[in-house]
């Protein structure tokens, strides 16, 4: 059982060098709808593993087991995990926070454009890579327009 979560975290530049690692924080479940999210995940996983069709094939719960409303929280905290189509780490728009425009270039810096899901907002419930070939779609018309190519 997967789920969509909000994470609003960032990554960060340690140093002036190109060879200097970033630092990246997810904060993963850190609101409470995502929390929310996960519990119902983990309970709509245990209502299909328990419905009278899979009984014959089941025997036990194995994870996270038996646990009280605490625990599961915390079983949560400790088995979620960000993985595959990633997204939403350059902001489009026009905030404070946002990094590139509706014409996808970063925001005071000339000529330079991202053109892959970091766009996004939210992340697509199905692969990211129709969007994606969309995003470089619109960038390649949007560089085609600009140099009249």
């Amino acid at each position: 059982m997967w789920c969509v979560l909000r994470v609003a975290g960032w990554v960060r530049l340690t140093g002036a060098d190109a060879g200097n690692p970033v630092r990246i924080e997810a904060n993963m479940l850190t609101h409470p709808d995502d929390l929310k999210a996960a519990v119902a995940g983990v309970q709509l996983c245990r209502e299909i593993a328990n419905a009278a069709p899979l009984r014959p094939l089941t025997k036990a719960e194995v994870t996270p087991g038996d646990l009280s409303s605490d625990e599961l929280l915390g079983f949560i905290r400790n088995a979620a995990v960000s993985f595959w189509h990633h997204s939403g780490t350059a902001k489009m728009g026009t905030d404070d926070m946002s990094v590139v425009d509706g014409a996808l270039k970063v925001h005071g810096i000339e000529q330079l454009r991202v053109a892959d899901a970091s766009i996004m907002p939210r992340i697509t419930t199905g692969n990211t890579i129709a969007p994606c070939v969309v995003i470089g779609e619109r960038a390649a018309e949007a560089v085609k327009t600009e140099h009249r190519l």
